[in-house]
């Protein structure tokens, strides 16, 4: 599970809230299962419902979304927005809350069977997609709340890397 543990490498750079106390992150494989072809090449796709859950979280939502999405744009473009992620949250206090987050994630493994030498070579691919013509390679981001004059620094982190 290459891609979520690049995805979860990314939030806890990401996230302030999390980049403070990393084990408030936890990362489960609630469902899945792998597609493959039949035949002589063993390659195929692993394709799970990561459930990423944020414990006693106090910061605001957004610095969570924003560098999770764009992930997403990165290496999981083809999700369907209206069902990329699922949210659930359990409100703990007026200033704290546990999330659950379900992101439906596929890695691809290409297995080339040789059976001169008996060897099979497995790779795992993990295809970076272009979001679109942006050089910036670190970001902040300034949020503004309602009643609020002015925009406050919430976060910063660098580009989703190719792992």
């Amino acid at each position: 599970m290459i891609k979520l543990q690049a995805l979860r490498k990314h939030l806890l750079e990401a996230v302030p809230d999390l980049k403070r106390g990393p084990e408030k992150l936890l990362t489960f494989v609630q469902d899945g299962g792998i597609a493959f072809s039949r035949g002589q090449h063993l390659s195929h796709e692993y394709r799970v419902d990561a459930q990423i859950v944020i414990t006693d979280y106090s910061g605001s939502l957004d610095t969570l979304m924003i560098p999770l999405l764009q992930w997403l744009s990165r290496y999981q473009p083809d999700l369907d927005p209206d069902e990329a992620i699922r949210l659930e949250a359990e409100i703990l206090s007026n200033d704290a809350w546990d999330l659950a987050l379900t992101v439906r994630l596929t890695e691809r493994v290409i297995a080339l069977v040789n059976c001169e030498t008996g060897t099979i070579n497995a790779e795992h691919r993990m295809p970076a997609y272009p979001i679109e013509v942006c050089p910036a390679l670190s970001w902040e981001l300034h949020i503004k709340g309602p009643g609020e004059d002015a925009y406050q620094l919430a976060s910063s982190w660098e580009s989703p890397t190719d792992e």
